[in-house]
């Protein structure tokens, strides 16, 4: 048995720990056993627990959520190979399958291709914020054409001129959190000065934070119009937004984008059932959706 944060009803205010959960079993050849020293809370997290009505009783029982972490290594499959026999052990930052039981709880599987070794120096409360928004951030620059690195030894596809000819902009909507926090640090790092990047934000402490991650100029949420350029050539060739795509907003990035220009979208909510893609299409632009686990399911 083991101890867990989970709930038999939806609504976060139901969570409460029990000690007398099953531990799990690996029971595929790539599942790994992990010790959870560390879990990740993201709102990912409240989204889940908020699914239904307050009150409903959850599916299976206790719902456990969490869906990155850090942990040890307790046990890995007599299949792996010598190499991923060497996670044995090891303190590594996971990311989880939602399909399961989560990271609040003292044990979780995961699958092996799906965890990395922590190196030397970096704290493990901070890997553990790494998994969720990380790797949302990774697929979100991929989406928009700022890949960080591709299969060919780590080597960075160069980024594509801007069809104004002015240097690439990269939009981010919503730049203060997780996702937009580690989407700026890693189009900094890859592309240098090569790439303008607009954050925007909604306090003064944000805009420093933006800054501070490496964007070049923040604006409030409410300015993306009235600050960047609109109409038939916009000033955006990437955006990444990270708040629910509303009529109005949606309306603001299709006015903002360049020709050919990629939007990705993180956020759903009730906005994603009407948006007007008229004067995206009118701009060949490109519409992605993004969430990180459509990919390990």
């Amino acid at each position: 048995m083991m101890k867990v944060l989970g709930t038999s009803k939806f609504g976060r205010q139901n969570l409460a720990f029990s000690t007398d959960h099953p531990k799990p079993t690996p029971t595929k050849p790539t599942d790994l056993l992990i010790r959870v020293l560390y879990t990740d809370l993201n709102p990912v997290d409240h989204h889940k627990l908020n699914m239904k009505p307050d009150g409903t009783p959850t599916p299976s029982g206790c719902f456990i959520v969490g869906y990155g972490g850090v942990g040890t290594v307790e046990s890995i499959s007599p299949d792996a190979t010598e190499n991923e026999q060497q996670l044995l052990h090891k303190q590594v930052c996971f990311l989880a399958d939602p399909r399961n039981d989560g990271s609040y709880a003292q044990y979780i599987v995961v699958d092996r291709r799906l965890v990395t070794v922590i190196p030397d120096g970096v704290p493990l409360e901070a890997a553990a914020c790494i998994p969720v928004a990380g790797v949302t951030a990774l697929e979100c620059l991929e989406k928009v054409g700022l890949p960080v690195s591709n299969s060919n030894n780590g080597v960075v596809t160069p980024i594509m001129p801007s069809p104004s000819g002015e240097k690439h902009r990269l939009l981010i909507v919503g730049g203060a959190g997780g996702v937009g926090s580690w989407a700026t640090q890693l189009a900094r790092s890859v592309y240098g000065s090569n790439i303008e990047i607009c954050c925007t934000t909604g306090s003064q402490e944000s805009n420093d934070w933006c800054i501070k991650m490496g964007a070049d100029v923040t604006i409030s949420h409410d300015e993306v119009e009235t600050q960047l350029g609109t109409g038939p050539k916009g000033s955006c060739d990437s955006i990444i937004c990270l708040a629910e795509p509303t009529t109005a907003l949606f309306a603001s990035l299709a006015e903002v984008l360049r020709p050919y220009g990629k939007i990705c979208l993180v956020v759903a909510g009730e906005g994603i059932k009407a948006l007007d893609m008229s004067f995206i299409f009118f701009k060949c632009g490109t519409v992605y959706t993004e969430t990180v686990f459509s990919s390990i399911r």
